[in-house]
């Protein structure tokens, strides 16, 4: 069973991976491949082999289908219905807090049943809510700042709507008045937590113990990523094991029976879920306790992989979308090492004492984590296997303080056990700034060729597993991928040294120009707005020192948030004079008329209402008083980027971006 369910699992998170990206006529032909396999292997395998490989092309099989139908039926027929005024009937999942609300709605679209976001001023709704109205709905399209498509896909959100009408809203009752009233008291947690601990701690508490992630600083995100603890911030099994374990252990002082246990267990871990946002990481190990406690119950043994395979088989069925949630795939790959891989690998290596296993554990998880780390982010901590062993224990106490202090309704005569989780908070931050200052802690995985190296090289660890069936030969044999993988990130980099970069990123009518080479950069904003898209650049591409940024317009109102990105600019220049500033490492100057910002070998020239980019022999114009009649250049006009590259000539909405070898 604990195979079958396991290949099982495989096979399904291929097929509906292969369906979430591939067009509907290369879905039909993934099923025909995969049922003319099916069929060959049972003929021609046979014991094991056979069983094994029709299990999982069986699941492979069901899910390319069922994918293929739900993704055709929901988001095809959804994006098909573009351009189009329909009525929008369902229940608030998820409404921001601001002027103008960001909504998620959930039930029917124009007779198709689904999700949809719009965005509402003037109109009071709460999560819960039921809601209706006329829109029209349009395909969500990446821009130049946020790859908005690929974000909200993954969410099972394929359409936004415009031009809202006959908008009525009730609101929420029964279990979605509770659902409302949890999303609330979330708010009002983080609220306090602050009040006692600090701005930053508090944020930290309430992201470990709410999933309020968004509300945490990009620095303090930045720094926890990069020493390799991240993952505390996704509510996950950690947390949902601490609440069952908290009920089991009160229940049995009270010596009550297992079934009143369990129930009372799953109504608060479902509870919990449901307050924490229902993270994907925490509805599967939700799902996962489940499937432990109800085996206690029955007196079977637990089995951890095929509770995994069955767990993950469950929520593919609801939720097939979430098969490209991040989240769901680290949180898989995370447990496959804690509970599949550790075991034995510990065995093989004979490894008994418990602090070994812990490192054993650390270490497990960190290589089944890794590739789906380098395809989802833009840096990858080499600290983690440490920093998981020393870091997270002290990360759980102070969870379980910020748990009991929030159960009790945070009262004063308890505040002692939340200023005590904030002063590990606080340290658990400072810590992790400064590892993460020390720049060899973590490397950017900012080369296209990276993930594909990785996916090579992973297959080949699998391959050496099944052919060998030796899992000390195995374990080698992914120590020896890793430090291939680490050496080919370090010689790209080397050949990458002397290549100029340049990003245009277009929203509007304004623009974003970064140019790069190797570590270093500067930038021309063309209003001040581009703050937070370029840190987010600074990041993906692992600059580590930003020369000067160029503001052209009303620059005084708006530099400040520069100063406050994880790397500040040497110099920023503006169109006025610019207030003063407390950052003593940034100097404010005066931009005028034909500014020659340097970087290496090239230099960036402002001059009116264009900007040029000279290396060598080579000149790139940026404007936007018309497209030249010759040369190199970037044209833009509302918000549309027409680019002439070596004679190539491409029009987008979001920008280009180029290379030139120097």
């Amino acid at each position: 069973m604990r195979h079958e369910a396991g290949l099982a699992a495989v096979g399904a998170l291929a097929g509906l991976l292969f369906c979430f990206y591939a067009s509907f006529p290369a879905r039909i032909a993934l099923i025909a491949v995969v049922a003319v396999l099916f069929v060959a292997g049972l003929f021609i395998l046979s014991g094991k082999l056979r069983r094994a490989v029709s299990t999982a092309l069986l699941f492979l099989l069901i899910f390319s289908v069922y994918g293929t139908v739900w993704f055709h039926f929901r988001a095809d027929n959804l994006v098909a219905l573009s351009g189009e005024t329909v009525t929008v009937s369902g229940v608030v999942t998820d409404c921001s807090d601001s002027d103008t609300a960001e909504v998620t709605v959930s039930g029917s679209i124009g007779g198709i049943h689904g999700k949809v976001i719009v965005y509402l001023s003037g109109v009071s709704v709460s999560s819960g809510d039921r809601i209706s109205f006329s829109a029209t709905l349009s395909e969500i399209t990446d821009s130049g700042t946020f790859a908005a498509k690929s974000y909200y896909s993954a969410q099972g959100i394929f359409v936004r709507c415009s031009d809202i009408s006959d908008i009525s809203v009730t609101k929420a009752t029964g279990i979605y008045a509770i659902y409302g009233k949890m999303r609330d008291l979330r708010d009002q947690l983080t609220t306090t937590f602050c009040s006692y601990v600090g701005l930053e701690e508090g944020q930290l508490l309430s992201s470990m113990l709410c999933g309020e992630v968004d509300n945490l600083d990009s620095g303090v995100k930045s720094s926890l990523n990069r020493s390799g603890i991240g993952h505390l911030l996704a509510v996950s099994g950690i947390h949902v094991s601490i609440v069952a374990a908290v009920v089991a252990f009160l229940l049995k002082l009270l010596r009550a029976p297992k079934a009143v246990t369990f129930l009372a267990s799953e109504a608060v871990m479902g509870a919990f879920v449901i307050f924490s946002g229902m993270r994907i990481s925490a509805v599967r190990a939700f799902i996962m306790m489940t499937v432990y406690l109800f085996a206690s119950i029955v007196r079977r043994e637990y089995d951890a992989e095929a509770s995994l395979g069955v767990t993950i088989l469950v929520m593919l069925v609801v939720a097939p979308y979430s098969v490209a949630q991040t989240s769901f795939l680290l949180s898989i790959s995370g447990v496959v090492g804690l509970s599949v891989v550790e075991p034995a690998v510990s065995k093989a290596f004979g490894i008994k004492g418990r602090f070994q296993r812990a490192v054993m554990s650390a270490v497990c998880s960190y290589f089944c984590t890794m590739p789906v780390v380098v395809f989802a982010f833009d840096e990858l901590s080499l600290v983690s296997i440490f920093t998981n062993v020393l870091l997270t224990p002290f990360c759980t106490v102070a969870l379980v303080l910020s748990l009991i202090f929030a159960v009790c309704g945070c009262p004063a005569a308890l505040s002692v056990l939340i200023e005590i989780a904030g002063a590990i908070a606080g340290w658990v931050i400072n810590v992790c700034e400064w590892i993460s200052g020390l720049g060899f802690t973590y490397v950017t995985i900012k080369y296209a060729t990276v993930p594909l190296v990785v996916v090579g090289l992973t297959v080949a660890v699998v391959l050496v597993l099944i052919f060998t069936k030796s899992v000390r030969k195995t374990a080698f044999s992914a120590l020896g991928a890793f430090a291939t993988a680490i050496a080919v990130i370090f010689v790209i980099g080397i050949f990458d040294s002397g290549t100029t970069h340049l990003r245009l990123t277009t929203d509007g009518d304004g623009y974003l120009l970064t140019v790069w080479q190797g570590s270093e950069c500067v930038a021309i904003d063309s209003d001040g707005s581009y703050s937070a898209v370029f840190g987010y650049f600074v990041r993906e591409k692992g600059l580590t020192e930003v020369d000067a940024v160029a503001i052209l317009e009303n620059g005084t109102a708006n530099y400040s948030a520069y100063l406050n990105e994880s790397v500040a600019p040497d110099y920023i220049l503006f169109d006025t004079t610019a207030s003063s500033h407390s950052n003593s490492e940034t100097e404010l100057l005066k931009l005028t008329d034909g500014t020659v910002l340097s970087l290496g070998s090239a230099s960036v020239e402002v001059s009116g209402d264009s900007t040029s980019i000279t290396l060598g022999d080579e000149t790139i114009v940026i404007t936007s008083s018309g497209i030249p009649e010759t040369g190199t250049y970037f044209y833009i006009s509302d918000g549309v980027c027409v680019t002439n590259f070596y004679g190539e000539v491409m029009i987008s909405t979001v920008g280009a971006e180029v290379e030139i070898r120097s």
